[in-house]
């Protein structure tokens, strides 16, 4: 009751210290800005078990986005551009059990006949007062495909679709499009609200739309020992996971508000959720309490996984029945799905492993018609999919598929049994013939990542650049590229000194050196293995009868506890901060390098278990490198080709001491430029901390006291940011926009001024790195010269991709910068880093400060960058 009493009070009083909103509207476009619409129409619904009452449903259902693009704006006139997004077809059969189905995101997995996809349909020019249509433009709108049958269910032939089986259908852009750009802007209400034609709604945008959804939760910092609220209304356009901070994912649906109960969290350390929109966030943080049960992992016979799948299934339905059985339509499909999902996945993994294949095959589990296995559609059910990993039960459901279905090739094919393994091509191919469309391409992604970690990336480098360039998903290939990019500092021939381990100046390296290596082992997960130990003597004892055992020196670092320091040689405990970073910042627990003495990587795999089976072939290999060198030299000197051998030797010692002298100067040069570029940033920093410890003697200075202990935390946190990366060349984009937020938040206890600050979706902020302190001068001068002036007002912040371009777009709604405000320190130490950072990476940051009267019927200044990735 405490709770629900609460969230009323919230609610009345969301206005007065929510984040402001300011809209949109026609006179606020500027050319580029761009819309993304969406067009529905329902087919009848028959689709088995499954209610009409789903208004976000995949299943017979067409779904069409159109893109509309300011391509032109006068002060008379703005002309739009409508393009085709993309075309989602799914339709049932009335004659047989099955669906016809198309997506053009996935164009190479199915038939079409032409792709009208980002091509110009419709433009359409508009007089701004009135703001209706002056004049249009037509294009060919004729768009034409063929949806492929897909039955039911999973099956035991795969999951392709059946191409010898398809309808064809066609569209009419132009009678799709024409009435809604007919009242486009027309429809554009006071509030920033875009009113369109009926089936049509707007779903995306380049500018901030009117928040349709709210919520109140906490934060929790990764050690919980701080208790951040977060207090936030946004727009969404479908249900969709929203991730609040490291450690709260929220299952949010349009129209929902909810606030989450921190009394009953203080008092059990549980989830509980008030508002509308609780019942599915309630379910997804209870769900372990029937999603493991006690034989789960002791399973042998299919007899007790069916026992167990019947507890399991009471818990289940006395949940749905009577403490969620309100809950949104959609969520409640998505569970009810993650359940079959759930058992198909434990019966094809308790089956690839059992000797015993007969008794399941019986015992009816196997069977392609029940309900496990043909109630769902994979290519379909991603719509529905949960991402929390013990509800995340379609991928492992797929990935589980796919190893069976490898399984049963495997065993059938004459070729492939007689190897040990499959390679990692092989593997990748396989999974393109079992598997199609969206279930596919996620399970090719984990692969892939899977694969990364236990090999050198040169090994994949095929198998991943055929991923990044056919996976027409983002955020599948987003993950891939970040794990990549993660691991790319530890590949072959890699230095270790550019890997970010803490440990590295532990390690004595010595430059220069090649003919000695180094074995190190970091273990950050607690306790040592005995495996790991026992690899560790037996390598040593190898490496000695190999006559090895003076070249290669051992590093092995575990986290155990102290007192068993003598028995655990030759390991050493790791240092904790190494252990912190490995866990929360590099993303991996466990690792070995084989390395040259002066750091060079030579071999490396991320795992568990202390890896020294290739340990002393690839010395030896590497020590022959050197052996082959002289052996080929001494050759050519037997066959008498000593002095040809001569000459080359005096071109090439002129040449090498030419290029070395060049080397030098181009080293000394880039050398002096990144002094020049720290020189910048020690100043931006104590320029940056003199403005923060101002704020705190003005709040000291007015006695409020507790805003300036609250001041003084935020300001030690900011400050460990900005310290952590002032020694870096680049730090990842996540890392910026958390400093800018405590900045900003900073600057509101001296003035009541309101921010918002937006990455777009198709942004992955922990992926792209920028140079460190670059967007935070601009957005200072904002305050300095938008916001103290008045001691209130607005600042936007807005972070968007174009054509492999980050976008930064900083507004506010001050007086407008005068000619010597563009001087201030901050943005001369910025310009001048820009030209700096153009010589030592050959990369042009473009950079446009504008007063916003010149464009706009609104004051203030508008700076936008551009920073090439």
């Amino acid at each position: 009751m405490k709770a629900r009493l609460l969230f009323l009070f919230l609610c009345l009083t969301w206005n007065g210290w929510a984040d402001t909103f300011v809209p949109y509207n026609p006179d606020s476009l500027k050319k580029g800005d761009w819309i993304t619409l969406e067009t529905v129409h329902y087919y009848p619904y028959i689709a088995p078990g499954i209610k009409e009452e789903i208004p976000w449903r995949a299943e017979n259902i067409r779904r069409i986005t159109i893109q509309a693009t300011v391509a032109e704006k006068t002060d008379k006139s703005i002309s739009i551009d409508y393009t085709l997004g993309y075309l989602y077809d799914c339709r049932n059969d009335k004659e047989k059990p099955g669906f016809y189905y198309f997506d053009s995101r996935y164009q190479q997995d199915f038939a079409f006949d032409n792709n009208a996809s980002n091509k110009q349909i419709l433009r359409v020019t508009y007089d701004r007062k009135s703001r209706k249509p002056l004049a249009f433009d037509k294009k060919d709108s004729s768009f034409s495909y063929s949806k492929t049958y897909v039955p039911f269910g999973v099956r035991q032939e795969g999951l392709s679709t059946h191409l010898e089986t398809y309808v064809r259908d066609s569209l009419n852009l132009d009678e799709l499009i024409t009435p809604v750009a007919n009242d486009f802007l027309t429809g554009w209400k006071e509030d920033g609200t875009i009113q369109t034609t009926l089936g049509t709604r707007v779903i995306d945008a380049s500018f901030v739309l009117p928040p349709n959804t709210e919520f109140t939760c906490s934060n929790f910092d990764i050690d919980a020992s701080k208790d951040l609220t977060i207090h936030k209304k946004i727009f969404i356009a479908y249900p969709t996971e929203y991730k609040v901070g490291k450690r709260v994912t929220l299952l949010l649906t349009p129209g929902d508000s909810i606030i989450q109960d921190k009394e009953v969290y203080a008092n059990t350390h549980t989830y509980h959720y008030e508002g509308q929109g609780n019942e599915q966030n309630n379910l997804h943080y209870n769900y372990r309490r029937f999603s493991h049960y006690n034989s789960e992992y002791d399973i042998t016979f299919p007899n007790e996984l069916k026992k167990a799948f019947q507890s399991r299934d009471s818990l289940f339905q006395t949940a749905m029945e009577k403490d969620f059985e309100n809950m949104d339509p959609y969520w409640r499909r998505a569970f009810e799905l993650s359940e079959q999902y759930f058992k198909g996945r434990f019966i094809l993994s308790y089956y690839t492993r059992a000797t015993d294949k007969d008794a399941w095959h019986k015992s009816g589990l196997l069977d392609w018609q029940a309900p496990h296995f043909a109630s769902v559609n994979p290519l379909i059910d991603y719509a529905y999919k949960l991402e929390k990993w013990d509800a995340a039960n379609y991928g492992s459901f797929l990935y589980t598929y796919s190893a069976y279905k490898k399984q049963e090739i495997y065993s059938d094919n004459l070729c492939l049994n007689k190897q040990k393994k499959l390679t990692p091509q092989e593997d990748y191919l396989l999974n393109k013939q079992i598997l199609s469309g969206y279930p596919q391409y996620l399970v090719n992604g984990v692969n892939l990542s899977t694969l990364m970690y236990g090999k050198m990336l040169s090994e994949l480098e095929k198998d991943y650049n055929d991923f990044i360039t056919s996976c027409p998903d983002t955020s599948l290939t987003n993950n891939v590229k970040k794990i990549y990019n993660k691991l790319l500092p530890f590949e072959a021939g890699k230095n270790i000194k550019e890997a970010g381990l803490i440990i590295t100046d532990s390690l004595h390296l010595v430059k220069g050196s090649d003919r000695k290596y180094i074995l190190l082992f970091l273990s950050a997960s607690k306790g040592l293995y005995g495996i790991n130990l026992q690899n560790a003597l037996d390598l040593k004892q190898l490496l000695k009868e190999k006559g090895l055992d003076s070249t290669v020196h051992l590093e092995l670092y575990a986290d155990f506890e102290r007192r068993n320091t003598e028995v655990v040689k030759p390991y050493k405990a790791i240092p904790e901060k190494q252990a912190h970073d490995m866990n929360y910042n590099l993303g991996f627990s466990w690792v070995t390098i084989l390395m040259r003495e002066d750091g060079t990587i030579l071999y490396r795999k991320f795992s568990n278990i202390l890896d020294t089976e290739p340990i002393p072939e690839l010395i030896q290999k590497d020590l022959n490198r050197e052996d082959k060198s002289f052996n080929d030299f001494m050759k050519g000197f037997k066959e008498g080709i000593l002095g040809a051998l001569l000459i080359a030797a005096i071109i090439g010692i002129i040449y090498y001491l030419r290029n070395k002298n060049r080397q030098k100067q181009e080293r000394n040069c880039r050398h002096i430029r990144e002094l020049e570029l720290r020189a910048i940033r020690s100043q931006m920093n104590p320029h940056f901390i003199f403005n923060a410890l101002s704020s705190i003697q003005n709040l000291i200075n007015r006695s409020a006291n507790q805003e300036a202990n609250k001041y003084l935390i935020d300001f030690s946190r900011l400050l460990r940011k900005v310290l952590a990366t002032s020694e870096k060349k680049l730090v990842p984009l996540s890392d910026e926009i958390e400093q800018l937020e405590l900045y900003l938040k900073l600057e509101q206890l001296r003035y009541p001024f309101s921010y918002s600050l937006t990455v777009d979706r198709n942004i992955e902020p922990d992926a792209i790195e920028i140079p460190g302190m670059l967007i935070q001068p601009f957005v200072e001068n904002a305050v300095k010269h938008g916001i103290a002036p008045r001691g209130t007002g607005e600042i936007i912040i807005r972070l968007s991709l174009q054509d492999q371009l980050l976008i930064i777009d900083i507004t506010d709604d001050g007086p407008g910068l005068k000619t010597e405000a563009n001087g201030g320190f901050g943005i001369r130490a910025v310009t001048n880093e820009f030209e700096i950072l153009k010589t030592l990476y050959n990369t042009e940051i473009g950079i446009t400060i504008e007063n916003r009267q010149e464009k706009e019927s609104v004051s203030g200044c508008h700076v936008q960058l551009s920073i090439p990735l």
